[in-house]
């Protein structure tokens, strides 16, 4: 498990209607490359390796985004599921929530799916979505000049596609990169 596999995913589930076919062990790898990258940045800052150090916190950051993106988007095709009452290709952690969907919908008693959720599990997760607050990228309006497909954006969003002409407000960093490759011009808009 690696970046580039998470990456994958994420475009497999973002270009499928279908839940893609996961190993029944893809959330304990994902959190073995989540240690993983923890440990090497620490042994990083022990030897004084600061770029090193950088590095892997910023794999860590982005293995993270990327895992939530691919959770959210697994997560509304398990409602979809559950509503259909279709179980289709689940790991054993999604069959968990399947269940207890179906029992919802159902209005059946919810079953049993192991510990109860506690505060404490609850203060580590908004701890964690303190450390990473959502920041809106800058943003600014384009002229597309040609046809180009969808974009995924720094944000995990998808823009476009695009027909030659349109206008797009985008990230900066997709517009930077747009204009240098001369197929977009930067406009202003005024109030």
């Amino acid at each position: 498990m690696d970046i580039v596999k998470l990456r994958e995913l994420l475009e497999a589930e973002l270009s499928s209607i279908e839940l893609t076919e996961l190993d029944d062990d893809f959330y304990k790898e994902f959190d073995s490359l989540i240690k993983a990258l923890k440990l090497s940045a620490e042994s990083s800052r022990e030897r004084g390796e600061s770029v090193e150090e950088r590095l892997y916190l910023a794999q860590l950051k982005i293995a993270e985004r990327l895992m939530r993106e691919i959770i959210k988007i697994r997560l509304h095709k398990i409602v979809d599921l559950a509503v259909e009452g279709v179980p289709g290709e689940l790991t054993s952690e999604e069959k968990k929530i399947f269940a207890v969907l179906r029992a919802f919908i159902e209005r059946e008693e919810l079953p049993e799916v192991g510990e109860e959720f506690g505060s404490e599990e609850f203060e580590v997760i908004q701890q964690e979505e303190e450390e990473y607050p959502r920041r809106e990228a800058p943003r600014a309006a384009y002229i597309i000049t040609t046809e180009l497909p969808t974009i995924l954006g720094p944000d995990l969003r998808e823009y476009g596609p695009f027909k030659a002409w349109d206008m797009a407000v985008l990230p900066e960093e997709i517009g930077k990169v747009l204009v240098e490759r001369e197929v977009a011009f930067k406009v202003k808009i005024s109030p």
